[in-house]
């Protein structure tokens, strides 16, 4: 598989960071252990567990559909734009403690020196990206608050206990938030709170990305690590349907509907063994990359079963939105 390339913007180095909001590598992660730990002594009756879940593409901007795709790319996401906004209703409903969030770099945030295959950002609170030369749904962020919450504990959780159950994270102290995890997001909660984000990287387009089976087992790892302790999560992910990023290739622009259409079929009836099962090969020749990031959550809430709340095809991309039943 040939690594695809898209461009990449320098991360601010974490000394730039406001000092009350930097952590310094391990310290956090540390202190964080025992109260961890002596929350979990504390806590009576039942644990912590997943109250939400949901899917859905990331880049919800109706002029960028407008410019590339025509009057009816953006009414179709400006539909979609009005699904998500009901389904954050659900969502603050369930009153989550914390979100996390399973979204891809579009290498905005990491770069050639070092491109995690699975990466947790930890700390006290994460910024929006900033770039002097966004694209269209980058610089939509533009009106958003410049910092969130993050849930420490929960993220020194499923970092310091992945270690232990066999997974070598990456942790970021200081990567910022691009469209990938804002948008969706900012659809979801609009101008309401949002609660302590956990974002979660997955390598989406740097061959080799981590596999199917991989992924999923990673979601298996955080939904053990929310049942483990006292806090009830949510979990989103995001990108996708089918498509091919901006990028000097001959397939953008293009989309596979026949292979969505089998993918939504699978999460509606629970099969995540052939979900599990799909190869580096298909969902590169189909441009689904970002399906790994679902292939977390699916693994988070298996063996829930998906209600799919939206469905488009656009022909530049598939736009979906789901949610799986996991009360």
């Amino acid at each position: 598989m040939s690594v695809i390339l898209l461009m990449a913007v320098l991360v601010e180095p974490p000394d730039s960071l406001p000092p009350m909001r930097r952590l310094a590598p391990g310290r956090g992660i540390r202190s964080t252990r025992q109260a961890f730990r002596g929350m979990m002594g504390r806590r009576e009756g039942p644990m912590g567990r997943i109250v939400y879940a949901a899917a859905m593409s990331h880049v919800l901007y109706p002029d960028y559909y407008g410019e590339n795709v025509g009057p009816h790319g953006r009414r179709m996401v400006e539909e979609l734009i009005g699904v998500v906004r009901a389904m954050g209703r659900t969502l603050m409903a369930a009153a989550p403690d914390a979100l996390v969030v399973v979204a891809d770099d579009h290498l905005n945030v990491f770069s050639f020196d070092a491109v995690p295959a699975l990466c947790v950002r930890v700390g006290r609170s994460v910024s929006r990206m900033v770039q002097a030369d966004a694209i269209e749904f980058d610089r939509a962020l533009d009106g958003l608050p410049e910092r969130y919450p993050l849930h420490e504990d929960l993220a020194n959780g499923i970092l310091e206990k992945g270690v232990q159950a066999g997974f070598d994270f990456a942790a970021s102290w200081s990567a910022p938030l691009d469209h990938a995890f804002l948008s969706p997001v900012s659809t979801l909660y609009g101008d309401r709170p949002v609660p302590p984000l956990v974002p979660f990287w997955v390598n989406c387009f740097v061959a080799p990305q981590p596999t199917a089976q991989r992924c999923f087992a990673a979601g298996r790892h955080i939904a053990r690590v929310v049942a483990e302790g006292p806090w009830n999560a949510a979990v989103v992910a995001t990108g996708g349907l089918s498509h091919f990023p901006e990028l000097s290739l001959a397939r953008v622009g293009q989309s596979d509907p026949a292979f969505d259409r089998r993918i939504v079929k699978l999460m509606e009836a629970g099969d995540h063994e052939a979900l599990t099962a799909l190869t580096a090969k298909e969902l590169h020749e189909s441009g689904s990359h970002e399906l790994l990031n679902w292939l977390v959550l699916l693994g988070a809430v298996s063996p829930a079963r998906a209600r799919v709340r939206f469905f488009g095809e656009m022909g530049r991309i598939d736009l979906a939105a789901l949610e799986w039943d996991v009360a």
